[in-house]
């Protein structure tokens, strides 16, 4: 019903243009660029044209290019995300974390498909009033000018669509949120990635003994900065091989994960860059003994002495750039001959070779180039549940209906996460004696 009248009355309705954040200078502020990217990309030039969101053409072997981009083009992908002109890497890393989890970014949104008019809906969480907030925006996108008037692109000048409008349009809603597009170079990614849960975020800051130490992230009311934080210790320290242990829990909980601190030397040395935040897709451990494989025990972590040698065990965490290229060039990177040397381990993982800034570490090269983790322990409940409607399609919200109903009730779904949640916790998820991996995992369930 709500497309039929979108559809029917949207030509005499007008488009709509957000009166309190408007395609003017003032809603971008005082753009300076992303100063860890030297290239051309990185660099903001101050020569903007405000296009709207639905007047981009679509991505060859899409719908029709009269009809323009959908906000959502066959599901969330961590691809999805690439960084501008804007040093909101902190804010990308953290929409490529949750893009990795089913309909976590689906739930953000208020308006489900493309809006006619340009008008979208948001929610974003309000860390200092402690609740929800519906972010209200229109679908202009600020674009490169030069470009536009003179060969008819439309090349957006900050997050740029690999194939869909939610990139943009969630960057732009945290733009309204934090003042203007300016406000949002340099930031905290566990920050973005609290005002996309509601949950507690954590950061574990490695110290000169290598082991690593838990602050907890608290709101600080300041006129000047929608975004004023602070960070209190803990009294928390852990080694690290329980580290390792935490993370792969926290990563197999369905939580959110980012790595930063990358060190200056690492910068030219192996492809990492300083004062850049990355997403932490995966924390897997490969046993590749007989005994170690079968049966399921590769993932028993606290077994490798009797099921394996500790040669056989490999600690790994994939990571992700969200600029969508450059990569770490180390050992177990992408052109590294561990992968042919260790088949298994590849095979484990799913390894392909593809420049897409993810890329793979073993955890030791881990805690020797990063200095921070940044973890939000996300709560998997059913207001976590969402549906994806066909906008290709006529019956699309129809089709969404079924086959969201099918899901909820013959697959359990529904059921599943009313009285099997997964609720934040304040405090660190540690390793239990024995056997740490006898828990339920949320991540395929969501």
């Amino acid at each position: 019903m709500k497309r039929c009248c979108h559809n029917c009355f949207s030509w005499c309705i007008g488009k709509y243009t957000d009166r309190q954040f408007p395609p003017k200078d003032s809603s971008l502020g005082e753009v300076t660029g992303d100063s860890a990217n030297d290239s051309e990309a990185g660099h903001y030039k101050g020569n903007c044209k405000w296009i709207r969101g639905g007047e981009f053409p679509a991505q060859d072997g899409q719908r029709d290019s009269e009809e323009g981009l959908d906000l959502f083009q066959n599901g969330v992908n961590p691809t999805d995300v690439c960084q501008g002109a804007l040093g909101d890497c902190w804010l990308l890393a953290a929409m490529a974390c949750l893009a990795e989890h089913k309909y976590a970014i689906e739930s953000l949104f208020v308006t489900k498909e493309r809006h006619d008019r340009g008008k979208y809906q948001i929610r974003l969480y309000d860390g200092l009033a402690e609740d929800w907030r519906v972010i209200t925006i229109d679908d202009y996108i600020p674009c490169d000018e030069e470009k536009y008037e003179n060969h008819g692109i439309c090349d957006p000048l900050f997050s740029a669509p690999r194939s869909e409008l939610w990139v943009m349009l969630l960057e732009k809603a945290f733009a309204k949120l934090c003042g203007n597009y300016a406000a949002l170079e340099g930031g905290h990614t566990i920050w973005a990635m609290q005002a996309m849960t509601g949950d507690p975020a954590r950061v574990f800051l490695k110290t000169e003994s290598q082991t690593w130490e838990r602050f907890d992230m608290e709101h600080e009311r300041d006129p000047n900065d929608r975004r004023a934080c602070e960070f209190y210790a803990a009294e928390e320290e852990i080694g690290n091989k329980k580290m390792f242990e935490i993370l792969r829990r926290y990563y197999n909980l369905g939580s959110v994960l980012c790595a930063s601190g990358a060190k200056a030397s690492a910068r030219h040395n192996n492809g990492l860059h300083e004062g850049h935040a990355y997403s932490i897709l995966q924390v897997k451990k490969v046993n590749t003994s007989f005994l170690g494989r079968i049966s399921g025990i590769s993932q028993i972590s606290g077994m490798s002495g009797v099921f394996g040698a500790e040669e056989d065990v490999f600690r790994m965490v994939q990571i992700r750039n969200p600029w969508g290229e450059g990569e770490w060039t180390g050992d177990w990177s992408d052109t590294s001959p561990l992968w042919d040397e260790h088949p298994k381990v590849k095979r484990a993982l799913d390894f392909k070779n593809q420049d897409d800034g993810k890329f793979w570490m073993s955890w030791e090269d881990f805690v020797e180039h990063w200095e921070r983790i940044g973890i939000v322990h996300r709560t998997i409940d059913i207001k976590t549940l969402s549906i994806r409607v066909g906008e290709a399609n006529d019956c699309g919200p129809a089709a969404a209906c079924c086959v969201g109903c099918a899901k909820f009730w013959c697959l359990c779904r529904g059921p599943k996460h009313l009285y099997r949640p997964e609720h934040s916790s304040d405090e660190t998820i540690g390793v239990s004696n024995g056997c740490c991996d006898c828990f339920s995992s949320s991540r395929d369930s969501e």
